[in-house]
């Protein structure tokens, strides 16, 4: 089955399949935007969504805010049975996960195609 990609915000588009869905944010994840993400994630979990994909190839800064959403839905679907896939990510965002040392605690993958593989 194709993913449809829907625009759903300015800042973070998404496609979705039975079980899985992909947000691809548009800019950093901070302070600013994760409101918006948060509910995205929320939205996900009510269609019981059991695969989250962020792609965050255009994500070039992830800050603390980011970082603490990232875990707690990384959590809240590992709970459920699912998983949050993290995808694509730059020098700068994988350098942040390796010095809080979240770099073993998500799943990271390195690209998108990967990630939906579930290869990493």
């Amino acid at each position: 089955m194709k993913d449809k990609i829907s625009e759903v915000t300015s800042t973070i588009s998404s496609a979705k399949t039975a079980t899985r869905t992909i947000l691809a944010p548009k800019d950093s994840l901070t302070y600013q935007n994760c409101q918006e993400l948060e509910t995205m994630f929320n939205d996900n979990i009510r269609q019981n969504k059991t695969e989250i994909i962020l792609n965050c190839k255009a994500v070039a800064f992830l800050d603390s805010e980011a970082l603490e959403l990232l875990l707690r839905f990384h959590e809240e679907l590992r709970n459920r049975g699912g998983r949050l896939k993290i995808a694509a990510l730059n020098t700068v965002c994988r350098d942040i996960l390796v010095a809080t040392r979240l770099i073993g605690v998500l799943n990271i993958y390195e690209d998108i195609h990967r990630a939906v593989k579930g290869a990493s």
